[in-house]
């Protein structure tokens, strides 16, 4: 147990001359005042920075040291006797421990100084009492040089307490299974910002969303600490569910589902830190700027972040489909947003309609129906696709489909290696056989063999990604509707994929190979209603070995084309209802566009400002001339109108950014975006214009406005 550092602090002591044994008569930490615990702060962040700033001395130092050893070295190694028996050798020998040992040693200084500059701005974010012991809690260890813990990783057993739902007599396991029992008398939370403590609050579970944090830290709004209880409590039944368990979760906006999704990571990694690394955990969300939005809201992570993927950069898994070209998203978005007509074959590409015949389709392959194409070399064909059909069909039929094709590749490959030793020798005899000097003979069957490769360089590369199956055909005769088939010829010819193509012919090559990630253990899926059922089984195929948590609203589909729901067999289902991220009014108008899908338990707020103005930019102009606001989103209906809007107030607002389709950074401050960049981000004030664009499809309005969490102006 440590001496109060409020003590030291009367004492005339810093904290970095560490912290002595405290005595008994000491005040108990737990009961420390809000000026308490922003004394006992500082000291801690005074600590941090002189031990950084010592860490930072003796790292330069090491590095000096390993430079000099490593020139050392080099001199030695260049004096070395050819003979190896002088002396020399054993002089360098001797030398290599000594650079390891000071090498290791460095490692640990530098991983300890970037571990203590990371956690100078937050040292910890929580405190328990356990056995009458006061345990902050952070992003890593800490102990003072007389070996006292200061503060512990959110990693450890005992901080495991923590994250309990309660106080009281609990219990932990240490590393060696081992169940300790514990009694904890204080759970208490802060609000810690670049080193200065902001909030704090003392409760019986752990609150881990930060807007439900402010909620129940707002004095005036205490007859919402129940209320935050049982959000929390919601939250926790799916927080906690076990880590195979596959989950859906639906929920309004403003439920708190991403902030959901990322304390179930944080609580998978400490609840199976023996198992579970954050590399085995993905996170799949709906654009690349989301994951940048997402990357530093776990502090529980420290340095570590889960992996992150979208939907369309899952084709970067499989490099069969390189140099094909696939609309993006938001390509789609707009082409089906600009061409009704064009909505029925992705609505039937993406239906469980199609998603079952194919499924029937592939099932069938093993009796016939089965494309190859043939394998070319520079000299013509390397293998015909009637000479694969017959291996498939007569020589392998014992065997299952995906069996089939790996050992068509297998005896592909012994042929590649045949037709290369041939041509090498042909060529070696060519070589050899010339009148004059052209090199020595290994150098000439160098030659030979790297000739023979470069023949057979693409049919070798045909066989590695498996293009000798013809996915894109096998596509084709999937579909039986005449209509969409020959549309779906038509694009394949121009190699101008629909974004709508990706998840059947991601689903045929994982079905025919049985391809998978080996890694990832668990999936988080965010916005998962944008996801048509053959998508979200491509994801479940692929990433088989991995549990799944997903989280969505079916109201708030931003696709212009429908889609089936989603089919989620042996999930456990969680409904939240309960939104408090916007305000009543903003919730209110959200009800009003589809009806009774929002609980509102927030705070009250202005009403929704409807606008009528024939100059929608000065219009905004008035708006942020106004009043200083902290965050204001501009949405506009199309790319195009972003572009000129954006044009028109750089030079009064600077401080805006227009966010592009292919930005993978995030500001959040101050932002114009066209409508379908917005989803699963939220705004303090949020000005749609055009709005008239919508008047027609209140789903996209109800997602929209939902991004405002205090203020909504909308333009027509």
């Amino acid at each position: 147990m440590q001496k109060s550092n409020l003590r030291l602090l009367l004492e005339g002591k810093t904290l970095y001359d560490g912290f002595p044994i405290k005595n008994e008569g000491d005040k108990h930490l737990a009961h420390l005042s809000m000026e308490e615990e922003k004394q006992h702060l500082m000291l801690t962040v005074d600590f941090l920075k002189a031990y950084n700033a010592k860490l930072s001395l003796e790292r330069d130092n090491l590095k000096k040291g390993i430079r000099s050893n490593r020139e050392a070295i080099n001199e030695e190694i260049a004096s070395i006797d050819a003979d190896f028996e002088s002396g020399n050798i054993h002089q360098f020998i001797q030398m290599l421990p000594e650079l390891r040992t000071t090498e290791v040693n460095f490692n640990f200084i530098d991983a300890m100084y970037n571990r203590t500059k990371r956690m100078i701005p937050k040292p910890y974010f929580g405190k328990i009492t356990v056995d009458g012991e006061d345990i902050y809690i952070g992003t890593g260890t800490i102990r003072n040089k007389d070996n006292d813990l200061l503060i512990y990783d959110w990693r450890t057993p005992v901080a495991s307490l923590f994250y309990e739902n309660e106080t009281g007599a609990l219990s932990y396991t240490i590393p060696d299974g081992t169940q300790l029992d514990a009694n904890v008398s204080g759970r208490r939370q802060f609000i810690v910002e670049d080193g200065n403590l902001q909030k704090m609050f003392d409760s019986d579970m752990y609150i881990g969303d930060e807007v439900l944090q402010n909620m129940i830290t707002d004095s005036s709004q205490s007859k919402l600490r129940n209320i935050v209880s049982t959000i929390q409590q919601e939250q926790n039944e799916v927080i906690r569910q076990p880590l195979r368990q596959d989950t859906l979760v639906y929920g309004p906006p403003g439920s708190g589902k991403t902030s959901l999704a990322l304390q179930r990571i944080a609580f998978l990694l400490y609840q199976h830190k023996d198992i579970l690394r954050p590399e085995n955990i993905l996170l799949i969300s709906p654009n690349e700027i989301f994951n940048d939005y997402l990357s530093d809201v776990l502090p529980e992570l420290g340095e570590n972040h889960v992996k992150n993927i979208t939907f369309y950069r899952l084709l970067g898994q499989f490099p069969y489909f390189k140099a094909r070209r696939f609309e993006t998203v938001y390509g789609n978005i707009r082409r089906l947003r600009e061409d009704a007509g064009a909505q029925d074959i992705y609505e039937f590409k993406s239906s469980l309609r199609y998603f079952k015949s194919l499924h029937e389709f592939l099932d069938g392959l093993a009796g016939r129906g089965m494309e190859f194409r043939d394998l070319k070399d520079k000299d013509g064909i390397f293998i015909g696709k009637e000479k694969l059909n017959d291996i498939f069909y007569k020589e392998l039929s014992h065997h299952p489909v995906s069996k089939r094709l790996l050992k068509i590749k297998e005896r592909l490959l012994s042929l590649y290696s045949a037709r290369v030793a041939e041509i090498r020798e042909a060529r070696f005899r060519e070589l050899n056989s010339q009148n004059k000097y052209i090199g020595e003979k290994h150098q000439l069957k160098e030659e030979a063999h790297s000739y023979a490769k470069s023949q057979l360089k693409q049919a070798h590369r045909q066989i590695m990604l498996f293009r000798f199956i013809h996915i894109e055909k096998l596509y084709i005769n999937s579909i039986k509707d005449n209509g969409f088939r020959n549309r779906t010829i038509r694009s394949i010819k121009e190699n101008d994929f629909k974004y709508e193509d990706i998840a059947p012919m991601l689903y045929i090559y994982i079905h025919l190979l049985g391809a998978h990630d080996r890694s990832v253990q668990h999936v988080l899926i965010d916005e998962v209603q944008d996801y048509s059922n053959i998508q979200y089984y491509v994801m479940r195929h692929y990433y088989r070995r991995a549990s799944f948590t997903s989280l969505g609203d079916p109201n708030q589909q931003i696709h212009p084309a429908d889609k089936d729901p989603l089919v989620a067999k042996n999930h456990v289902h969680k409904h939240l209802v309960r939104s408090y991220r916007s305000t009543n009014q903003i919730n209110a108008f959200l009800n009003s566009l589809v009806p009774d899908s929002i609980q509102s338990v927030s705070v009250d707020g202005e009403e929704v400002q409807k606008l009528h103005s024939r100059n929608h930019t000065e219009k905004i102009r008035e708006i942020l001339r106004a009043q200083d606001r902290p965050q204001v989103a501009i949405i506009t209906p199309a790319r195009e109108s972003a572009d000129a809007l954006y044009d028109e107030l750089a030079g009064e607002f600077p401080q805006f950014r227009n966010l592009q389709e292919k930005d993978t950074l995030y500001n959040q401050s101050f932002i114009i975006l066209p409508y379908y960049l917005s989803k699963g981000f939220e705004y303090n004030t949020v000005i749609l214009t055009d709005a008239a664009e919508y008047d027609n499809e209140d789903h996209i309005m109800y997602v929209l406005s939902s991004r405002a969490t205090r203020h909504l102006y909308i333009i027509e």
